[in-house]
């Protein structure tokens, strides 16, 4: 799959660049806006530290595999925003979503096992019965 990016380079006084990813667009079709510049997610009782792949919950680390990090921080990303299991499958696995549909369904039920208290009324990552997951936790405050 071919990535088209939208990068904003900044270069401060002291003649520091800093690169951030506004937009991504996916040979599928799909534009998917960068709605987060910093390194920290925070969601309540969540926090996803892009710069060190690391995900906590309560405080305490949450070990997730390269395709569980990736759905989770592709989601949490994008709050609010429905994606499919082909659109989730493309823009992870990178490849076509020809049969995607058992990964990403069991992708997200290992999320949930991890990093919700009651996976059977999620509040990170919920299912829209026929569409998709959207990530539904509102952002806190972002930590630079």
């Amino acid at each position: 799959m071919r990535k088209i990016e939208i990068i904003a380079r900044i270069t401060g006084d002291d003649a520091q660049v800093e690169e951030e990813t506004l937009m991504t667009w996916t040979d599928t079709g799909h534009w998917y806006p960068r709605l987060f510049s910093a390194n920290v997610l925070l969601y309540p009782d969540l926090e996803i530290r892009l710069h060190q792949r690391r995900v906590l919950k309560d405080g305490k680390d949450v070990h997730l595999s390269r395709y569980e990090y990736g759905v989770l921080i592709f989601l949490a990303q994008h709050p609010g925003t429905l994606f499919s299991k082909e659109q989730i499958y493309e823009e992870v696995w990178h490849e076509s979503s020809e049969s995607c549909l058992s990964a990403i369904s069991n992708t997200v039920s290992r999320i949930w096992k991890k990093i919700e208290t009651d996976k059977d009324n999620p509040v990170y990552i919920k299912t829209i019965s026929n569409l998709g997951y959207v990530f539904a936790a509102e952002p806190l405050d972002e930590k630079e």
